[in-house]
C-alpha cells in the first residue's frame, strides 16, 4: 500500500513540475519604413543603450549586419540568462562595471548565423532593405521590451526623415 502511494505521489509531483504557466506568444509587428537599415539599426541600439528603464538595462544588444540578404538585425538578450555574467558585471548590481557594446554592427552571414544555436532572446528586430530607400521592419519577441524597441525605431525613422 505504501509503495503504491509513493508511486502515485511521485507521478503527481512529476506531472505538476512539468506544467508551466501560460507562455506569452512571440509578438510580431511588421511595417514598411523609410531609411537605410544600417543607420536605423545603429540608431535603435544607441537609443536602447541610453534607455534607463530597468527592463531595458537588463538586456545586452547584438547589432548584426547580414550583407547576403541586405538586412540588419538587433538581438536583445536577457543578461540574467547569459553565461559569463557575474556580480561584477550584472545589471542587478548597482556597483557593476558595464561593458557596453558599440552600436556598430557585426558582419555575419544570415544562413550561417541561423544555423548556430543562440541563447533565448528577449526580442529580435529585423530591418531588411526593400529597395529605393524603403525597408521592412519586423519585430518578434517579448511584447513589453519589444514595444519599447519599436518606439525607438519609430523615433529613429522620424529623426532621420527630419534630418534629410
Amino acid at each position: 500500500m505504501t509503495k503504491k502511494m509513493i508511486v502515485i505521489l511521485v507521478l503527481i509531483l512529476a506531472a505538476c513540475t512539468s506544467i508551466r504557466g501560460p507562455k506569452e506568444q512571440p509578438w510580431i509587428y511588421e511595417e514598411p519604413i523609410a531609411g537605410n537599415h544600417v543607420d536605423l539599426a545603429r540608431c535603435v541600439v544607441a537609443r536602447l543603450q541610453a534607455d534607463s528603464r530597468w527592463s531595458i538595462r537588463m538586456l545586452q544588444f547584438s547589432n548584426r549586419l547580414y550583407q547576403d540578404i541586405d538586412a540588419s538585425a538587433i538581438y536583445a538578450y536577457d543578461t540574467r540568462f547569459l553565461p559569463g555574467i557575474f556580480a561584477r558585471n550584472s545589471p542587478t548590481n548597482p556597483d557593476a562595471v558595464f561593458e557596453y557594446v558599440a552600436p556598430n554592427p557585426g558582419i555575419r552571414s544570415y544562413h550561417q548565423d541561423s544555423a548556430e544555436v543562440e541563447p533565448a532572446y528577449a526580442f529580435v528586430l529585423m530591418i531588411k532593405n526593400m529597395g529605393d530607400n524603403r525597408t521592412m521592419a519586423t519585430l518578434k519577441g517579448n511584447k513589453h521590451v519589444g514595444g519599447i524597441a519599436w518606439q525607438h525605431l519609430q523615433t529613429c525613422v522620424l529623426t532621420r526623415a527630419k534630418s534629410s
